[in-house]
């Protein structure tokens, strides 16, 4: 493990998740002889070095310890870790770092500078680690969905040198090398490069990904109060085959004619998803006293793709005919800028202490996406014959382009005062000024239509500490969600923005190296769009949905050679409000009622730098589509791993995933199911210079 930043002395133990024990950065080998030191959050609320101990809302962090113990890539690998998390499609897709966090989609933010989000996977070569925010949080960040707030931390240069390189191979031709240096350039100047290279095959007849990662990272002293960071990342992705979805018949109902082959694929050779993305971050921080601090932040990300993708459109009545489309674009792209403008620091007034953050920022973005649906040849599910694909205007249904541009300006201001030595109280308030135009053209008949949304809102949010004792504090919380939405009603007007609002109340306990945290949430969230009962060409903001339940979670330490984290999360969801009243009552989709992880790793003392652990991840039953016509079934996932620190700077690994070879599914990206990856091996070797 690399040295620590010196941000990062004592590291995270949030909901009992990913834990490191408090060590001294000159004496690593100490890890678990010591209680653990106040959990730092370094992002959250743009405070530096904010502790958990003094926020009220359940937040769950993941660092090195954890990415080392399982075959961990992306951000998406992790976040199954979460109690209440399921992945909203296949870890196998362009999208699979998007998650649902107690049934609500959850946003990704970087470094808490907003929500830049790339449109394919996040390497984890460049992470620190992530935090998860559960329930809204648009005081902080702006417009977002209920779920959460994934917010990822980039590594930052050291200022003395040091580097790593990593090497794995595995099962289905996967490779992956890896490359993390950094160090001084000079006495104010420090500098980082971290690379990743990846190319896999799958279990999957043709399925494919090429992954090259590449992020440079200079911070600058310009005096001994002000630092200038730039960083960035370039990132070029090709996938081949992405299996958008099988039928569910044969797969995990019953067909008349059997099973169809776990292999099969309904896109071929010819199909294919290039998405690459561009992110440049330059953010100066300047001390103004010792207590306050003033940043400005600009980021910009620009995300291009390439698709031909071949996907499934309904099952003949012979149930093997498989019928299929071709989703195909060019030049599409989508583009972001993001300023930030903030103050963040510590005051008193009387007896009462203030830690308080306040400023500005403003988001402009828009996006090109050319988009033509082509319907092609149908496949035999137990006889696939695959040939070129053809597509010309004879067999073109529909071309269509949507351009669309948002403005996004908002003030806010939190402020977390602390009462007594037992009592702390926050509230927070933002106010938002919404613009966004959508236009689609068709390009078939030559038509267009536009609609233009102009919105404002405050959002808030209020939460409560009290510290019973130094390791036990009670918190709750209220906070709320803003999602302007496209869409017009009959009368011509707008649709209204979502609207979600939280309630939570939880409890930590700290136990030498452990940590507890368990937590009740009731979510819902309004104004979801829903057919007009009177013109179904229009919408209104009329639908409702709910969510509420239960985590908790313990992790941390058990003795200086054990660490152990686990977490269990209860989700009951039910759609409240809808056009249609059979769905008023069922459960939200691809979200389990129950969820459990574990992870373990423990040093065998009779041989030194030898240790065993691994991963275990539960999810039950849940709905497949909306009309919950079919459940996907629970499974338990088991991963192992040997682990040998074979000198001070080589360490070699090998790890077996699904160890059980459990068979498992995840909602299609188009409809039916994909069948996730069977039991796959890997050896990782690492080097430390």
């Amino acid at each position: 493990m690399l040295p620590f930043s010196k941000s990062y002395l004592a590291i995270v133990m949030a909901t009992g998740i990913s834990t490191v024990a408090a060590q001294d950065v000159n004496n690593q080998s100490s890890r678990g002889a010591k209680e653990l030191a106040l959990e730092i959050v370094n992002v959250y609320g743009r405070h530096q070095n904010d502790t958990l101990k003094t926020i009220p809302q359940t937040v769950s962090l993941y660092d090195e310890e954890t990415f080392d113990i399982g075959l961990f890539d992306t951000v998406g690998d992790v976040l199954r870790l979460v109690p209440t998390a399921s992945r909203s499609g296949s870890s196998q897709d362009m999208f699979a770092d998007d998650y649902l966090f107690r049934g609500f989609n959850a946003e990704q933010s970087t470094n808490g500078l907003g929500f830049t989000q790339t449109d394919h996977p996040t390497d984890l070569a460049n992470v620190e680690r992530i935090e998860v925010l559960k329930g809204p949080s648009a005081v902080l960040y702006g417009q977002m969905e209920p779920g959460g707030t994934i917010n990822v931390v980039t590594k930052q240069p050291l200022s003395e040198f040091q580097g790593a390189l990593g090497f794995e191979v595995g099962s289905y031709g996967r490779k992956r090398s890896t490359l993390d240096v950094t160090g001084p350039i000079s006495d104010s100047v420090r500098a980082r490069l971290n690379v990743a290279y990846q190319d896999s095959d799958s279990f999957i007849d043709f399925l494919g990904h090429e992954h090259l990662f590449i992020a440079p990272n200079v911070a600058i002293d310009l005096s001994d109060k002000t630092e200038l960071t730039i960083e960035g990342s370039v990132s070029r992705n090709e996938w081949a085959a992405i299996n958008g979805g099988t039928p569910v018949e044969g797969a995990i109902s019953p067909n008349p004619n059997g099973d169809y082959d776990k292999d099969f694929n309904p896109a071929g050779k010819d199909s294919f998803t290039e998405r690459n993305s561009e992110n440049i971050n330059i953010r100066l921080t300047h001390d103004v006293t010792d207590r306050i601090q003033a940043r400005a932040s600009y980021t910009y990300l620009r995300n291009d793709a390439d698709f031909r993708e071949q996907a499934p459109f309904g099952l003949d009545a012979d149930l093997r005919t498989l019928n299929r489309i071709v989703f195909a674009g060019v030049d599409s792209y989508k583009k972001d800028h993001n300023f930030i403008l903030d103050i963040s620091g510590e005051l008193e007034t009387g007896s009462l202490s203030h830690r308080f953050t306040a400023g500005l920022d403003y988001r402009s973005g828009n996006l090109s996406r050319p988009t033509q649906i082509y319907f092609i040849d149908p496949i035999d599910l137990y006889d696939p014959q695959y040939g070129p694909v053809n597509l010309n205007d004879g067999n073109l249904g529909r071309d269509r382009t949507l351009r669309q541009d948002d403005d996004v300006a908002a003030l806010f201001l939190q402020n977390r005062i602390t009462i007594t030595e037992q009592w702390h109280l926050l509230a927070g308030l933002r106010y938002i000024d919404s613009e966004q135009s959508q236009e689609t053209f068709d390009n078939l008949n030559t038509t267009s239509s536009i609609d233009e949304i102009s919105q404002t809102d405050w959002t808030t949010q209020f939460g409560i500490v009290y510290d019973l004792s130094d390791a036990t504090s009670l918190y709750a919380n209220r906070s709320e969600s803003f999602v302007p939405q496209q869409g017009t009603t009959s009368g011509a007007k707008p649709l209204e923005a979502e609207e979600g609002v939280q309630y939570e109340a939880g409890l930590r306990i700290q136990v030498g190296g452990l940590s507890i945290n368990a937590a009740g949430f009731l979510i819902t969230k309004d104004n979801i769009a829903i057919e007009d009962p009177l013109d179904d060409d229009f919408e209104v903001a009329k639908g409702r949905a709910r969510s509420k339940g239960v985590e908790l979670s313990v992790g941390g330490y058990v003795n200086a050679n054990w660490y152990l984290a686990a977490a269990y999360g209860f989700t009951d969801t039910e759609i409240l409000r809808s056009d249609d009243p059979e769905l008023e009552g069922k459960p939200f989709v691809n979200v389990p009622k129950r969820t459990f992880s574990l992870q373990s790793r423990y040093s065998i003392v009779s041989v030194p730098g030898l240790s065993v652990g691994g991963t275990v991840t539960y999810l039950s039953e849940r709905a497949g589509d909306s009309e919950s016509s079919f459940e996907l079934p629970a499974y338990t996932l088991v991963d192992a791993g040997v682990y040998y620190t074979i000198s001070e700077s080589l360490q070699l690994d090998v790890l077996v995933d699904n160890a059980f070879d459990e068979e498992y599914f995840s909602p299609g990206s188009f409809s039916g199911v994909v069948r996730e990856p069977e039991r796959t091996y890997l050896a990782r070797l690492k080097y430390r210079f």
